[in-house]
């Protein structure tokens, strides 16, 4: 990293407290066993937790996992990962894990490919310098993180957003001159869509300031910096054992979300994607043009760059994705005017079905398309449905353009749309 403004050495306090909700808990470390990575977290780890196991990703077998409190899953960007769209999870099938876990570095990326979940979306070009750290516990509990900032250039990367000529960061490692191994940050940019989703800090990274370095979704978490306990200070060491005790605390809830990953294929992208493409004149045009099917695109404003912003702020919204995962204008949406997105779109739904022939076809071919967890789409069946998930269902249009059922929400009767962030733990801190 090019620091030339900053000190080559800036020190940090030693760990003066351990995490003392770390004691009992039974931690197992899943990597690459008896490699000097593996050794410096299960090393630094038994100084906090009684109990420290290590286990070969290779033939890790997930039932051994059911005694642990805590997992740690350590899986490299590597020759074997290179094929993504190939990749298999070492934890088994998603729907049989339910360990509290952390990723470590690529391994949310290749988790997030392999399983479907959030994560699968973003740049491995992170620097170990924290940034943006939200109010949240994480940083306080058990271990009190020192917020001890240092001020640098404002990143190349961000000077499309940020207009300061400087951002204060935390760094996560002594030598913050030196040109350290990139760690795995997330594009955030649905995260606050998702009642599973909760986003802690950002980092330093050659893509955008709202990357995700820090974050959670369901049971896992996400610890997206690269660098092991041997190599990082005191403030990053406490880093992660506050997110071990963290994560603790969520055996229950678990990512919901469908979302492909770039990675391992062609997606569709988000409607605000679309916008936010043509918005940001460091996007190619092109990247427009190969998202959205060629019959709409020859269909657009052959006009200024403005003037397609302007059809997209007003049409964007009723897109979806056909079959060759291209966007294209969902005439049935535009019809009623509305948003499948949008809690009007169940009323519009009931309004159809109890209409004439032609408005109950189309209301079939909508609930078809954005509810699949509705098996029989009729006006009693979507009546009876709604009176059952009406509080804890959300859309999502991160490739997937559907609505989920919460299940964590429908299980505790509270709407998922307050069911958020530390709400969904069910452990005490």
């Amino acid at each position: 990293m090019k620091r030339a403004l900053l000190l080559a050495l800036f020190i940090l306090p030693t760990i003066t407290a351990s995490a003392a909700t770390l004691d009992s808990l039974k931690l197992l470390y899943i990597g690459d066993k008896g490699t000097p990575r593996e050794q410096a977290f299960t090393t630094f780890l038994r100084k906090h937790a009684t109990t420290v196991d290590a286990v070969d990703r290779h033939n890790f077998d997930p039932k051994t996992a059911a005694p642990y409190d805590v997992v740690l899953l350590d899986w490299p960007q590597n020759a074997e990962t290179r094929d993504m769209h190939k990749l298999i999870a070492p934890l088994g099938q998603r729907e049989a894990w339910h360990r509290p876990t952390v990723l470590l570095g690529s391994a949310g990326l290749n988790l997030a490919v392999a399983w479907q979940m959030k994560g699968g979306t973003g740049c491995t070009c992170m620097d170990p310098l924290a940034y943006g750290l939200r109010d949240h516990e994480i940083f306080d509990k058990p271990i009190k993180i020192e917020r001890k900032f240092v001020t640098i250039p404002t990143p190349v990367d961000f000077q499309d957003e940020i207009k300061d000529p400087t951002v204060q960061v935390i760094p996560l490692v002594n030598d913050i001159a030196a040109r350290w191994k990139a760690g795995w940050c997330t594009y955030s940019f649905d995260f606050a869509d998702n009642p599973d989703v909760e986003y802690f800090c950002g980092g330093v990274n050659h893509k955008t300031p709202t990357a995700a370095g820090l974050w959670r979704q369901g049971n896992f978490l996400h610890f997206g910096f690269e660098q092991s306990p041997a190599e990082t200070n005191a403030t990053g060491q406490n880093l992660l054992l506050n997110s071990i005790a963290y994560i603790s605390r969520f055996t229950q809830d678990r990512p919901i979300a469908r979302t492909p990953s770039v990675f391992a294929g062609k997606i569709a992208p988000s409607r605000k994607a679309v916008i936010r493409r043509l918005e940001n004149p460091r996007y190619p045009l092109d990247w427009t043009k190969d998202a959205l099917a060629p019959d709409l695109w020859k269909q657009l404003p052959n006009q200024s760059l403005e003037a397609l912003i302007t059809w997209a702020q007003a049409n964007a919204k009723f897109l979806h994705p056909n079959p060759d995962k291209q966007l294209e204008l969902d005439p049935d949406l535009q019809a009623i005017n509305t948003p499948f997105d949008q809690p009007e779109f169940f009323d519009q739904l009931q309004r159809l079905f109890q209409g004439a022939p032609e408005q109950q076809a189309q209301a079939k071919r909508l609930a078809d398309r954005y509810l699949p967890d509705l098996q029989t789409p009729t006006a009693q069946a979507l009546e009876t449905w709604l009176k059952k998930n009406r509080p804890y269902l959300f859309p999502s249009d991160s490739s997937d353009y559907r609505w989920y059922i919460d299940p964590l929400a429908k299980a505790r009767t509270q709407p998922t749309a307050t069911l958020r962030g530390l709400s969904r733990a069910d452990r005490p801190g």
